[in-house]
């Protein structure tokens, strides 16, 4: 079931709105919107599921401690970047 939800616009948006509709892409101003948010849906979804996994991995270690890093790493690190 749609739900209806009033929102304010910048200029810069309300312009692509209208360009979309002038264009003939889309018919409406809410087709408009909704066509701006299902083709850039993917990248929000992709900040999510890094935000999700970063949280995950932080609860982990609060829980379990971070990993035991292999013994002599930092030497080696510096003897790799000299």
């Amino acid at each position: 079931m749609n739900k209806v939800v009033s929102i304010r616009l910048s200029e810069d948006m309300l312009n692509t709105i209208n360009k979309l509709i002038a264009f003939k892409i889309v018919n409406s101003r809410t087709d408009a919107i909704n066509y701006i948010m299902e083709h850039g849906i993917n990248n929000v979804n992709n900040v999510i599921k890094k935000k999700e996994k970063t949280q995950e991995l932080l609860e982990k270690y609060l829980k379990e401690g971070l990993p035991e890093l292999p013994a002599g790493l930092s030497e080696k690190s510096i003897l790799e970047r000299e």
